[in-house]
């Protein structure tokens, strides 16, 4: 019978135990670097740009042309014909050979002159939110800054006095559009940040629980050679780990935001104390589900499979309202919600240290929750089969 480790050996011999180990390492370190070069690759555009669509033009007059043609000269939108039927438009949107029809209706320059209620159709696939939504929006905007100009000459040759055309023209407030958090308004730029804690969170947590299986199945952990894990001992291995947790969200937060020249850095200072937190409560998760676990195989099956719910239940893909209570009562016990809604506070945000309070302290109570159902579940599991359950 060995000596019980104390937390100095416990720290480096976790560390071994997993950078030596290739079914750990893999996740831990060869899956950060991997996620780093091809997870931001598919939103690298960051915008829509270039959508085909085809104008149906049932009016044929020259302000139809025009939109026509201001379409055209959009960045999100290319005009690949123009047809007088929107039936020969719709097999091309069905095959995907476009994305999206703009129909413009009989006597729209008149029914615009004489301010007759009248609309431009936009008809998208259904199954392309984006894209669909940035056809829609892009027309709009065209139809209204080309027929706002038709408009107010028909009213001058009406003998509409100038002073009440002018009054008509700025009738409202104007909109500017003005994204604070999001400035490139980019794909990139909203979920690459938001998933970077996710992704750590179960990347880490795979590893850990291989690694910890690895120990379980060889029979006492080296740790525990004594047959009883110390606290020193457990707060070693904890310490490990935390220390990985950590490592991976220092790499993505420091280096591959700043490569890929995402919103960052806005309160360095909260989200390096709170990448710490992070660390210890995914730590704690990771050694818990470890001991139950057992086995090197399960962590994958398991944690793999749950990533999309932890996700939504995050409330960042998803409106927290739409969510039933039941689940975001939940949700508050997962370290994932409060950790991708405090990475974007402070690392896109800028948001104070008062500001994300709810999620210090969400975490703070995780770390010291998850920290104690992890020394219980691994001291069951440490001395091996002869004196655990």
């Amino acid at each position: 019978m060995g000596r019980a480790m104390n937390a100095r050996q416990a720290f480096r011999w976790t560390l071994r135990s997993v950078l030596f180990d290739k079914g750990a390492i893999v996740p831990a370190v060869g899956g950060v670097v991997l996620y780093f070069l091809f997870y931001p690759l598919p939103y690298g555009p960051e915008g829509v740009r270039d959508v085909p669509v085809v104008v149906a033009d049932y009016d044929a007059s020259s302000l139809s042309r025009d939109i026509e043609r201001g379409l055209d000269a959009t960045q999100a939108v290319r005009v690949e014909g123009v047809t007088r039927s929107v039936e020969d438009a719709v097999p091309r949107l069905q095959s995907g050979e476009i994305g999206g029809i703009v129909v413009v209706p009989k006597d729209f320059h008149r029914d615009v002159l004489h301010g007759i209620p009248t609309g431009v159709t936009v008809m998208g696939n259904g199954g392309y939110i984006v894209v669909d939504g940035t056809v829609l929006e892009t027309t709009a905007k065209v139809v209204v800054e080309t027929a706002a100009p038709a408009l107010a000459a028909q009213l001058v040759r009406s003998k509409v006095p100038p002073a009440a055309v002018m009054r008509l023209t700025r009738a409202g407030p104007a909109l500017v559009k003005q994204p604070l958090f999001n400035p490139v308004q980019g794909y990139a730029s909203y979920v690459v940040p938001a998933s970077m804690g996710l992704i750590v969170h179960q990347l880490l947590v795979i590893a850990m629980c291989i690694v910890i299986g690895t120990w379980t199945e060889a029979g006492r952990w080296a740790i525990a050679t004594d047959g009883r894990l110390s606290i020193g001992a457990f707060a070693g291995m904890l310490a490990g780990f935390s220390s990985l947790v950590f490592a991976a969200l220092m790499f993505w937060t420091g280096f591959v935001f700043w490569y890929h020249d995402l919103p960052r850095a806005a309160n360095l200072s909260g989200a390096v104390v709170f990448s710490a937190l992070y660390a210890v409560a995914v730590a704690g998760v990771g050694i818990a589900l470890g001991s139950w676990l057992g086995a090197r195989e399960r962590a994958l099956q398991i944690i793999g499979g749950v990533s999309v719910p932890l996700l939504f239940l995050s409330g960042f893909a998803f409106p927290v309202e739409s969510i039933a209570r039941p689940l975001v009562w939940l949700s508050h016990l997962l370290p994932s919600t409060a950790g991708i809604q405090g990475f974007l506070k402070l690392n896109q945000m800028g948001a104070t240290w008062r500001e994300t309070w709810p999620q210090f302290g969400n975490l703070i109570l995780l770390a010291v929750l998850y920290a104690g159902v992890a020394w219980w579940a691994a001291s069951r599991r440490a001395p091996g089969p002869a004196g655990g359950t």
